[in-house]
């Protein structure tokens, strides 16, 4: 019996989701959609949202095309922060120039929705079909329209091939 109630408290304040898929959308525009085999959405003090079995958000354009993909195997939404974490193969693929397809492959990312930044301080691998630049520690703006490594190696063409002459 006192195995029953310890589980009760436990889960007490957590609802529960299998199989969520959620339309995101601003001014009537639908921005993305989010699916995840599995959620827990925590209602205590602070609140939050878990995804313990990974996620997948495919967001679009205003002309609702495909502008880029997010990918985790795990995400964590803090509700009063706007913060959204996460970790475990997470990829992010920016298609908005279809001739400059951008791929980030990190081990873990913060999207700061106050800032508009995505964030993370640990190893990871930035590509285009052009170059590829590894680092540590990296920042890059919504749309991936700029970014920065704070340490990096690796090869890239200058944007300019005139430049070389």
């Amino acid at each position: 019996m006192n195995a029953v109630r310890r589980f009760d408290k436990d889960k007490l304040g957590v609802e529960q989701g299998y199989n969520v898929e959620t339309i995101m959308s601003q001014t009537a525009h639908v921005k993305g959609i989010l699916t995840s085999p599995y959620m827990e959405r925590h209602t205590t003090h602070p609140p939050y949202t878990e995804f313990p079995r990974g996620l997948k958000v495919v967001f679009y354009s205003d002309s609702l095309t495909i502008s880029s993909i997010l990918t985790a195997n795990y995400g964590k939404y803090m509700d009063g922060e706007k913060d959204v974490y996460l970790r475990d193969s997470v990829v992010f693929i920016s298609l908005k120039d279809p001739k400059n397809i951008q791929r980030l492959d990190c081990k873990d990312l913060r999207w700061d929705a106050k800032k508009s930044l995505f964030t993370t301080d640990k190893y990871c691998r930035y590509s285009t079909p052009y170059d590829t630049l590894f680092g540590v520690g990296f920042d890059a703006n919504q749309d991936f329209s700029w970014s920065r490594f704070h340490t990096a190696h690796g090869s890239f063409m200058a944007p300019d091939s005139s430049f070389v002459e």
